[in-house]
C-alpha cells in the first residue's frame, strides 16, 4: 500500500511541477521572446492550446491525487490543528487556481495580461477602479503563477509539520 501512496505523491508532484514550471517557462522565458520577435498569431495560439492542454491535465491529476493524499494524511494520528489549517489554506489557494483557469480564464491559456486599467478619482469610481485592477492582477497569468508558487511551498511547510508531528 504504500508505494501506492508514494506512485500517487509522485503524480501529485509531476503534475504541480508541470504546471508551475510550465507558467516560469512561459513568463519568463517564452513570453519576452515573443515580445522580441512576434510568432504568427496561429502558433501564438498553438502554444496556448497545448499549454492549456496540459494544464487541464495538471489539474485532474491534482484534484485526484490531492483527495487521496489528503485522505492518507488526515486519517494519521499524526495530524495536528496547524496541518489542518495549512492543508485549507493550500487547498483554498488550489481551488482558486483551477476556478481562474477553467472559468475566468476561458481562451488559450496563459494569454497576454489585459492592461490594467488606472485609478480613477471619487469614492465610488475609485473603489470600482480598484476592484478591476485587483481582479485583473490575481486572474492574471502572473497572479495565477504566484499562487502556484505559494501553494508549492505550503507543501513543504506541510511535510514539515507531518514530520515533527510523527517525531513527538
Amino acid at each position: 500500500m504504500d508505494w501506492i501512496l508514494v506512485a500517487i505523491r509522485w503524480g501529485h508532484a509531476l503534475a504541480a511541477v508541470a504546471w508551475v514550471g510550465g507558467g516560469m517557462f512561459y513568463i519568463l522565458v517564452l513570453r519576452p521572446s515573443l515580445r522580441r520577435r512576434p510568432a504568427s498569431p496561429e502558433t501564438e495560439r498553438d502554444i496556448g492550446t497545448e499549454f492549456r492542454g496540459l494544464v487541464n491535465t495538471a489539474i485532474g491529476v491534482l484534484l485526484v491525487s490531492g483527495a487521496v493524499l489528503a485522505a492518507s494524511r488526515l486519517t494519521s494520528d499524526a495530524v495536528t490543528i496547524p496541518y489542518v489549517a495549512v492543508l485549507a489554506v493550500k487547498v483554498a489557494l488550489a481551488f482558486y487556481m483551477f476556478y481562474v483557469v477553467r472559468f475566468l480564464r476561458r481562451r488559450a491559456y496563459p494569454e497576454e495580461n489585459t492592461p490594467i486599467p488606472p485609478l480613477a478619482k471619487g469614492s465610488w469610481g475609485g473603489f470600482c477602479s480598484w476592484w478591476s485592477r485587483a481582479r485583473g492582477l490575481l486572474t492574471s497569468t502572473n497572479g495565477v503563477l504566484i499562487a502556484g508558487v505559494v501553494v508549492f511551498g505550503l507543501s513543504d511547510v506541510l511535510d514539515l509539520l507531518f514530520e515533527k508531528a510523527l517525531a513527538e
